[in-house]
């Protein structure tokens, strides 16, 4: 049985977006919360959080990083009525963002991805690199950051660091179409796993922080709003 959570504070919301997921699949369980407090206090495991940013309270994103401690599989999909939301994305790895007021095809649409992913158990796409050591094939979702050091590419990773033979902006290139970009000469970070960015440094969800070049600081925060946007399905 699909299971889905709606957090939000407002009535009509809760009511829309569970109506919605009703509609989609008849037979899915729908929970409803007002407040992250109550959900966290009745927290079980959902293939599916729908989640307001802007609570009184515990908000959002202090909701969100609750459940991602607890449950690594459940997908989060922020809503928020606000397009500026970059600030308060960090920390929690959001499925999707979608805008209020919410429609319909787009919750669908987001509920046709959480199923399809439901079904394919570790299906992501490949990559393969050539490793000082061999061929090195992962998803790009496990890699944090590239960078270059001792005239090799590091790939750093949720399980190791591998090194190869390469040109850090050949590397960042082959990766852009995976939401990779270059805030400092010597890396390429996944800003997937952006946490927050501070003055000359950005910090990664695994705790670790690569520098953020001085020139590169309005333009890269840029490609971080636009990636972002992206997801959410909209424009910076």
């Amino acid at each position: 049985m699909f299971r889905a959570a709606v957090c939000d504070d407002d009535p009509c919301v809760r009511e829309e977006v569970s109506s919605i997921i009703k509609k989609w699949k008849p037979e899915a369980r729908v929970d409803c919360f007002t407040s992250g407090e109550s959900l966290t206090e009745e927290y079980v495991p959902y293939h599916a959080v729908f989640l307001d940013i802007d609570m009184e309270g515990m908000n959002g994103i202090e909701t969100g990083k609750w459940i991602c401690r607890r449950d690594k599989e459940t997908k989060i999909v922020y809503l928020t009525a606000y397009q500026d939301y970059v600030s308060g994305a960090f920390g929690v790895h959001a499925f999707q963002y979608l805008l209020k007021p919410v429609k319909e095809a787009e919750i669908r649409k987001v509920l046709e991805e959480i199923f399809s992913y439901m079904h394919t158990p570790g299906e992501k796409p490949m990559l393969d690199f050539q490793t000082v050591n061999g061929l090195l094939c992962l998803p790009a979702e496990e890699i944090y950051y590239f960078e270059y050091v001792n005239r090799k590419v590091e790939i750093v990773t949720s399980d190791g660091v591998y090194a190869m033979t390469e040109k850090i902006g050949k590397v960042a290139k082959r990766m852009e179409s995976y939401g990779f970009s270059m805030p400092h000469q010597s890396f390429a970070v996944n800003m997937q796993h952006v946490r927050n960015v501070l003055s000359g440094r950005i910090l990664l969800d695994n705790g670790m922080e690569i520098p953020l070049a001085q020139k590169r600081q309005k333009a890269w925060k840029q490609e971080l709003i636009a990636y972002l946007s992206e997801r959410m399905g909209g424009t910076p």
